[in-house]
């Protein structure tokens, strides 16, 4: 498309040049030098724009109301850039009804203060829309779900930071080996460092206290308890000196130590704090649904609905509870529940299962059960994200924990046990300066900052994890079981191909003519798959769940089924095609292969073995040849593909199962790492542990690669860990252990850790993945 001498990729860029142009905004341009995302088509489940006129949506929805003016803030998923801000941080300049906007671009919130009277919430909506910035709207719910970094957390880091900094000042005296004449001086610092320890033991280190006593009281090890243990020996020794004059103590190693760990957990929160995994059944329901009552129509939540109400549901609506069609026809796309890629027909009389999704006109539907004890609840509580029953993995930090706590134990009674014989004097400076310096500060940090940098390069290309252990299960993955329709083959795009002679120009113009009428996705598939010119249409008739007919430049024209069209089941084709009473041939309708996904599944099965479960009926060509046949399973309902799942966990596989709608959500909750691929913030998809960007599928072998090697990089960082607490406990069982050898060893060995597995990623990353396709995106 061209519009003033420029060239653009969609209605949308062109629709936001015009709009900044004629704003006096056309600066906009040159803020980003390399060309911006492409605006995709709206999101075909996105809320129709009459729906915000609805007062209860309204309430849920608006923050602040008062003398004209409301507040709303929604989430903006699209904003990527300072162009992106820069815009939605001047809608006053677009359209003078807005009063402010403002953007908190981390967690991609818009704010937005505007005259209720001039513009109201729909034509806010509208605006964004237009603008290609529509916001999500989650059920009126827009953090449902998402995990927040605690408050509690920057407290406890803020209070370590400023002891941390103040008592390494007062130990200056000691490093610079002050001498007797100070000692009033070195006293004073002393016990102001004493002072200052007590909120980082009482307070900053409560965590991980409260997580030792918890394994302990469960019969556990965990890596909390050797660093509660270290962090009371530290506190102890150093409280025992200064108390009776002997010696400084170790408050800055001890302040130190926590600010590292707590600074390991804020940055395991940072990566996993603005994504939500775990999902509600009502975050994808509407916000409220039309009831119908006599000719009037009310707006209601689902939950208000009972047996005997009709309701209307429009196209690309969701039908939240099980009915009876009243007024059709409709079709039906159950793909979310029952994996079949094509809609079913619907006539009158007919009953419509919750979960599926009305494609054509609106329909009416009588309520025969509730929500509450409609299939699609039932089948969500049965395969949901409840993780209890799932087997809990041992963290690999866990397991090195384990072995460690035992091992300093046992260095600690045989350095006490040695000085006892020579110097009983020396035994509790010795056995408390070995439970001191082999703290695991720098154990405790190696994992989360190595899997933290995986889960963020990771989710920079479009693959989110949920937590830091998924990339460990990852690493333990042999087997891929795949789901078909929408995971390896696109939603919406279809494959036609033509069973028949070939057709004329003339006869693809009357063919596309003809289906152009219709609504239905199979006459759409068709009419979108040719370019041929289109002709008048008289007398024309569509048959629900049948056919179409009409009369095209003077030919009678069918289409449609086998019986409609009258001819014999042997020809193959969901469409039929009839011109003047003789048969032409035939459609053949698939879903279209996602591409680049057959080299997916050839990287893929050269290191494991694949398996494929659908709910169709057949499996395509193009997909068939990268599976065994006795690895490929057709009309899978949702129990057997969990029930397959669950029986290769038991045989002592280790399954990542990558699907994408609910009827995979059993699958999904049964295997050692679900991955659910998602083509839109607000699709149907069940809870999982990890999110794949529909786009982008081919990160899957780089990333399962990247899993090993970071798997490795920890075992490293380990030993590298492990070096410096044999270091340090050589000097320790010697009695030779200094304040200042404290202060420089256990900063130093945090920071080689955490250095080291920072650049061991990103090589890492940079052999495994694919190069990053999202410049400019």
């Amino acid at each position: 498309m061209d519009a003033d001498g420029h060239d653009f990729c969609c209605s949308g860029c062109r629709a936001v040049y015009s709009l900044l142009q004629e704003s006096g905004l056309s600066t906009y341009y040159e803020l980003e030098k390399r060309p911006g995302t492409k605006v995709g088509p709206a999101q075909s489940d996105e809320w129709r724009s009459e729906v915000f006129d609805i007062p209860q949506v309204q309430d849920r929805l608006i923050s602040f109301r008062e003398g004209g003016m409301a507040r709303v803030t929604f989430t903006v998923p699209q904003m990527h850039c300072s162009s992106c801000i820069w815009l939605l941080e001047n809608l006053d300049r677009v359209e003078p009804a807005i009063m402010r906007s403002r953007v908190r671009f981390g967690e991609k919130s818009l704010s937005i203060t505007y005259r209720d009277d001039h513009i109201g919430l729909r034509g806010v909506v509208e605006l964004l829309r237009r603008i290609g910035y529509g916001p999500r709207i989650v059920n009126g719910e827009e953090d449902a779900g998402k995990r927040r970094i605690p408050r509690d957390l920057y407290v406890r880091l803020g209070v370590a930071a400023f002891a941390f900094g103040n008592i390494m000042l007062f130990s200056f005296p000691e490093y610079l080996g002050a001498t007797d004449q100070d000692h009033t001086l070195r006293r004073g610092f002393q016990w102001l460092s004493l002072v200052f320890a007590l909120p980082v033991v009482l307070y900053a280190a409560a965590g991980f206290f409260r997580s030792a006593w918890t394994g302990i009281r469960a019969g556990t090890t965990n890596i909390d308890q050797p660093i509660a243990l270290g962090i009371i020996a530290l506190f102890g020794r150093s409280l025992y000196e200064v108390v009776s004059g002997v010696g400084p103590g170790y408050f800055d190693s001890l302040a130190g130590l926590v600010f590292f760990l707590l600074v390991g957990h804020w940055y395991r929160s940072f990566v996993y704090g603005s994504l939500s995994f775990d999902r509600s059944l009502n975050d994808f329901l509407p916000l409220v649904v039309m009831r119908k009552r006599g000719q009037q129509e009310e707006a209601v939540r689902v939950d208000e609905l009972d047996v005997g109400d009709q309701l209307i549901v429009r196209d690309q609506e969701l039908v939240p509870v099980d009915g009876l069609l009243i007024d059709g026809p409709a079709s039906i796309d159950n793909s979310f529940i029952t994996g079949e890629p094509l809609p079913v027909i619907k006539v009158p009389g007919d009953q419509i299962a919750a979960g599926g999704r009305q494609r054509g006109g609106s329909i009416t539907v009588q309520v025969v059960r509730t929500f509450k004890e409609s299939q699609l609840k039932r089948l969500w509580e049965e395969h949901g994200s409840n993780e209890s029953d799932r087997p809990v993995m041992g963290r690999l930090v866990d397991k090195v924990a384990r072995r460690f706590i035992f091992f300093v134990l046992a260095v600690a009674g045989a350095s006490g046990l040695f000085w006892a014989g020579r110097d009983p004097a020396m035994v509790l400076p010795v056995i408390t300066a070995v439970l001191i310096v082999a703290c695991p500060c720098a154990l405790a940090l190696s994992m989360p900052f190595t899997y933290g940098h995986v889960t963020r390069l990771l989710g920079k290309r479009g693959l989110f994890l949920r937590e830091a252990e998924v990339v460990e299960r990852m690493a333990d993955v042999d087997t891929l079981v795949l789901d078909k329709t929408g995971t390896l083959t696109e939603r919406e795009a279809h494959v036609l191909r033509f069973t028949g002679p070939p057709l004329s120009a003339s006869e693809q113009s009357r063919i596309r003519s003809l289906v152009a009428q219709s609504a239905h996705p199979l006459s759409q598939a068709i009419y979108q798959g040719s370019n041929a010119t289109l002709c008048t249409v008289s007398d024309f008739k569509e048959h629900a769940g049948s056919g179409l007919e009409g009369v095209v430049d003077g030919c009678r024209v069918r289409m449609g089924s086998h019986a409609f069209v009258d001819v014999d089941e042997r020809h193959e084709g969901q469409v039929q095609v009839l011109m003047d009473g003789i048969h032409r041939g035939a459609f053949l309708i698939a879903k279209r292969p996602r591409p680049g996904m057959q080299a997916v599944l050839r990287a893929l099965g050269r290191r494991y073995p694949l398996h494929l479960l659908t709910g169709d009926v057949s499996v395509d060509q193009e997909v068939a040849e990268c599976f065994d046949r006795e690895r490929t399973h057709v009309r899978c309902t949702p129990a057997m593909k969990a029930s397959t799942v669950e029986r290769m966990g038991s045989e002592g596989k280790r399954v990542m199962m990558v699907g994408d709608g609910l009827n995979d959500a059993g699958a999904l909750h049964r295997s050692h790492v679900g991955v659910t691929l998602c083509e839109s913030t607000v699709a149907l998809t069940p809870a999982s542990d990890a999110i794949l960007d529909a786009g982008r599928s081919d990160l899957l072998p780089g990333a399962l690669l990247l899993a090993r090697k970071a798997r490795s990089i920890v075992f490293t960082s380990l030993v590298l860990s492990l070096l410096y607490n044999v270091i340090g406990l050589s000097y320790a069982v010697t009695g030779a252990l200094t304040p200042l050898i404290a202060a420089i060893l256990m900063p130093l060995s945090s920071v080689t850790v955490v250095g080291f597995v920072t650049m061991a990623v990103r090589y890492a990353a940079s052999r495994s993945l694919p190069d990053d396709r999202q410049d400019g995106r």
